[in-house]
């Protein structure tokens, strides 16, 4: 202490001070009273002085100290030399801001910042300045995929459908309104003006009252209000009695104050100002005046982006729609190339209608030959509801079924309790009361009936699903034409395609002149008629066009067996007949014997594939008094007899 005192006494500022105060003490005792106050009052201000001089720097001094040794323990625990280490990045002239000028270290110098137990400790280094590490543990909350990306969801697991697409979107856009308004509860309404209903798609709610079912009547409510209307609404302050009238999504009571209602709009081939709300966005909160007009400019593009998804949810709809319908084409299609009947148009039609829409009864009405009546032939009843029954006649006049076979187009009535019909009788007892669909089945030529669909649902079936029927039926009614015109065209064919031989039309007529000729001139006649054993295992095996090249080869084995007046005709898919002139049933029996022996041991060959095959045969020869169906009676009887004993044999009648 003594040495700074010293110190400072020998500096110029420290003379002054020690001749000022000798001046003040001379002052003291040999001045006037007034002068002797003034220089005593200066001799404690510059006392003051002094002792605040010293003990700033003492103190200073001191914590210099303290801290040059600090710095050198931390050097040595992480062996850096005293003075080095990562610098403070602040500069040196800021740095004298922080510390005292006359314990400012070397200007090259920079200041290294530890952190021990939290506190910064300054450390002189010459290292460039660069910011100093931390030794404390940052820590950053570490994210999932599962805060980015719905793992759990459908619509990413595999091909979902337009509708879950939509409302996962709907219900994740309906989130995020929530979070944004601060609101309670947030949903979407579908307004459904020809049922006259709010329809609920999706909610995001805190609140356990939320309504139970999907829908409710379109009334006074503000939700319906704005669906009427199109017009948005805010209401700030509701009542407890006002909100019974108002919000209508809560089984009881909610204590809602504010409420904001805006509508969703989707314009297709539309003048805007004649458009009216698909649905609406409802959110609320029971703080009052939580929404503004401003929230209207913010709800305003939270509609835009629903109108959107609306639009792609109804593209993809009608994408979907036209994809099922081309694979029920495709499948009629092929079912039809593997058995050509009527039958089997219809069963096929009748099957794919089930994949295509949701009802509860479907009928098929054809005309009866044994009725000379419109009449259902065919009747699926999912809902198992009171209906006719199969064979029922149609009131071709009053009906909307006749109605539809007449005219040749669609009907279709959406809610028969307002507008009850006649739908295939009037004395019909049916016990739906919903939606009803009459198709008829026209070709370009020709109607040849029609299929309904009825639910107990009014309004079940919308326009999309109309028109996808529709052309289902029209294809199928394409494919009964083809069978038709096949029909008529074998009528003015004689020979059959497959085989060369008669068909079955033409044989009847050759078979019916010899029989008349046998019986004029007394003539021997005889009939054989031939099928191949295990045909149904072999289109199992080989296919209907294999089966047909095997049917085509047996008719060429037993050609190189007959005489040039012997007549051969092919009487159904599996029967070949042979008329033998001037034949008895004995001699019949032994050419019968001979060729199915010459067709078990020939070898067929099938599409590079070798097989045998055997027949069976029935032979019966015409007596007296025997007409032409007695004879090919007698003859099927007995070709029956030798299938049923296992077959490859030859029995006579």
């Amino acid at each position: 202490m003594a040495e700074l005192i010293w110190k400072k006494i020998r500096s110029v500022q420290g003379g002054i001070a020690l001749a000022l105060l000798l001046t003040l003490i001379i002052g003291l005792f040999l001045g006037s009273p007034v002068g002797r106050i003034v220089c005593g009052m200066g001799l404690l201000a510059l006392v003051g002085y002094f002792v605040f001089v010293f003990f700033r720097e003492g103190v200073f001094d001191a914590a210099t100290q303290r801290g040059k040794r600090l710095a050198e323990t931390i050097a040595r625990e992480e062996h850096v030399p005293t003075g080095q280490g990562e610098v403070y990045s602040q500069p040196e002239g800021d740095m004298k801001k922080l510390l005292f000028d006359d314990f400012q270290p070397a200007s090259s110098a920079g200041y290294v910042v530890k952190e021990i137990d939290q506190e910064q400790t300054v450390i002189p280094s010459t290292k460039t300045a660069q910011r100093a590490p931390t030794t404390r543990e940052e820590k950053v909350k570490e994210f999932e995929i599962a805060d980015f990306f719905d793992l759990e969801s459908d619509i990413f697991r595999n091909e979902s459908e337009p509708r879950s697409e939509f409302n996962f979107l709907l219900n994740k856009l309906l989130i995020a309104v929530k979070e944004v308004l601060f609101a309670h509860s947030v949903a979407f309404f579908w307004a459904n003006r020809q049922k006259q209903q709010m329809v609920l798609e999706a909610k995001a709610t805190d609140s356990a009252n939320f309504m139970l079912t999907k829908r409710y009547p379109i009334e006074q409510d503000i939700a319906s209000q704005v669906a009427k209307s199109g017009k948005p609404q805010v209401l700030g302050r509701i009542s407890a009695l006002a909100e019974k009238e108002l919000v209508r999504h809560y089984v009881v009571g909610e204590s809602v104050k504010s409420l904001i209602v805006v509508p969703v709009f989707y314009v297709v081939g539309e003048k805007t100002e004649e458009a009216l709300p698909e649905g609406v966005i409802v959110a609320d909160s029971k703080a009052e005046d939580a929404f503004g007009t401003e929230t209207l400019s913010l709800m305003g593009q939270f509609t835009k982006v629903i109108s959107a998804l609306i639009k792609s949810y109804t593209n993809k709809y009608d994408l979907l729609l036209d994809s099922e319908l081309l694979s029920s084409i495709r499948r009629l299609q092929d079912r039809v190339k593997s058995e050509r009947s009527e039958q089997a148009v219809l069963d096929a039609m009748t099957d794919e209608a089930v994949k295509l829409m949701n009802w509860d009864v479907l009928s098929v009405v054809m005309f009866s030959e044994e009725q000379n009546r419109w009449a259902i032939q065919r009747i699926v009843n999912r809902a198992n509801a009171i209906y006719p029954s199969a064979s029922s006649v149609v009131d071709f006049e009053a009906s909307l079924v006749g109605k539809s076979i007449s005219t040749n187009t669609l009907v279709q009535e959406d809610d028969l309790e307002a507008n009850p019909a006649i739908r295939f009788g009037s004395d019909e007892v049916i016990g739906l009361k919903g939606s009803f669909i009459s198709v008829p089945i026209s070709s370009l030529n020709r109607c040849y009936g029609a299929l309904t669909v009825e639910s107990g649902n009014k309004y079940q079936f919308s326009p999309a699903e109309a028109e996808t029927l529709y052309r289902l039926v029209e294809n199928a009614a394409e494919m009964l034409e083809v069978l038709y015109m096949n029909d008529l065209v074998k009528e003015f064919i004689a020979v059959d395609q497959i085989t060369g031989s008669l068909n079955k039309k033409h044989f009847g007529k050759k078979l019916e002149e010899e029989v008349s000729r046998a019986e004029d001139f007394g003539t021997e006649l005889s009939l054989v008629s031939m099928s191949i054993d295990g045909m149904q295992e072999m289109i199992n095996r080989h296919g209907k066009d294999g089966f047909d090249g095997i049917l085509n080869q047996v008719a060429k084995l037993i050609r190189v067996n007959v005489q040039p007046y012997d007549v051969i005709g092919r009487i159904d898919s599996n029967t070949l007949s042979v008329l033998l002139i001037s034949t008895t049933a004995n001699d019949a029996y032994l050419w019968a014997e001979k060729v199915r022996k010459h067709i078990a041991s020939n070898i067929i060959s099938i599409a590079g594939m070798n097989c045998s095959v055997t027949v069976s045969a029935g032979v019966a020869g015409l007596s007296d008094g025997m007409s032409k169906d007695e004879l090919v009676s007698s003859t099927s009887q007995v070709l029956l007899k030798a299938v049923e004993s296992g077959g490859n044999l030859v029995r006579v009648y």
